[in-house]
């Protein structure tokens, strides 16, 4: 018999994977048709940095393989306030829950969140045992691997029974609110305060606040841009140029694609409501919008300097992959906003040039 609280978490979690694949079916769709061959690529590769870890001594190995599964449950973070929205916390927070069901819970969960990535690591292992490759074996792969994917279950677990019950979120929406406080933040300051006070208050905290992913979205994804970039142009042996130009470009679309739509959908949340202000808001919003770009930017200087201490920019291809990752930016925020679809159109299409031309520079 299953308890009625697992019950409810559960189908919260359902509820909430439900929600995201309908929201990225679209993008699928053309992902799946534009970048086909890519993302089975990827797929391949998901299981290569525990394999490869594991192929250590395990004094190393151990270790990289801890990392490894910990960064690995991170992504947890930016979907816990889905499986567990704000307005179910605060009902659950007054139920006699016995901390070994929050545990339960937070574990079915993760499972629950975790099964991809499962059969992501299972279709790499048998793609890798399968060609035998010198430097792999199959016993201490499968091992490593398998010890990568509990911690990382363990690790989401953890992260999700921690916010399953946030007391200090839940007295702050529980305290009554004054009127002045139930005004907007910048109302009482907008006739002194200067671009800078409004664009922080307006579109810099809103991105960190509680229940927001953007902000720690938008970090992550400049993050591993940087690393990637990084690892495509120090040209380590495990990783095979054209496989890191895949993940280098896809990871700077998607960082100058997801800043664009985050400003926008601030803008289009705030339009009505700033109709009434003593501020001039189509030059707030065209400063926002050139803001919002600002991670992008540091990942295509250092796009452009590495690519510059590694001679990856001597060649034509070089040359022209340069150019069309500079473009990419005013053309994906700077275009009208089209439909849904077409702005995931634009971004394939994007995505795809500069796979295309960045899996050629060292060929």
């Amino acid at each position: 018999m299953v308890h009625p609280y697992l019950r409810f978490r559960i189908l919260l979690a359902r509820h909430a994977v439900a929600r995201l694949a309908a929201r990225l079916r679209s993008s699928a769709e053309i992902a799946a048709l534009v970048l086909g061959p890519a993302v089975v690529g990827l797929v391949a590769f998901a299981a290569m940095p525990p394999m490869l870890a594991a192929s250590n001594p395990w004094p190393l190995a151990l270790p990289l393989l801890v990392l490894h599964g910990a960064a690995m449950s991170l992504p947890i973070l930016l979907l816990r306030p889905s499986v567990l929205p704000a307005h179910a916390q605060t009902w659950l927070a007054g139920l006699p829950v016995a901390p070994r069901l929050l545990r339960q819970a937070a574990l079915l969960v993760a499972a629950l969140l975790a099964s991809p990535l499962a059969l992501a690591y299972a279709a790499s292992l048998a793609i890798w045992i399968g060609q035998r490759p010198g430097w792999i074996a199959p016993g201490r792969a499968a091992a490593g691997t398998l010890l990568s994917f509990l911690l990382t279950w363990i690790c989401a677990a953890w992260l999700l029974a921690r916010g399953a019950h946030g007391p200090r979120g839940v007295q702050a929406r529980r305290r009554p609110r004054s009127a002045a406080a139930s005004r907007p933040a910048c109302w009482d300051s907008t006739r002194t305060a200067g671009p800078g006070l409004l664009w922080r208050r307006l579109f810099w905290l809103p991105l960190w606040r509680e229940g927001s992913q953007a902000g720690w979205r938008q970090a992550a994804l400049l993050a591993a841009g940087l690393g990637a970039t990084c690892a495509w142009m120090a040209g380590p042996a495990w990783l095979p140029r054209p496989l890191g130009a895949i993940v280098a470009s896809v990871l700077l679309a998607l960082l100058v694609h997801d800043a664009d739509t985050t400003v926008r959908s601030q803008l289009a949340r705030l339009a009505p409501v700033a109709a009434g202000w003593p501020l001039h808001f189509t030059a707030l919003a065209r400063r926002a919008r050139a803001a919002a770009q600002a991670p992008s930017l540091l990942a295509l200087g250092v796009l452009s300097a590495a690519g510059v201490a590694a001679h990856a920019w001597a060649g034509t291809a070089g040359r022209l992959y340069l150019s069309l990752a500079w473009l990419t930016l005013p053309l994906l925020a700077a275009t009208p906003p089209f439909t849904p679809r077409g702005r995931m159109a634009l971004l394939a299409l994007c995505i795809m040039l500069l796979c295309a031309t960045g899996s050629t520079i060292w060929n």
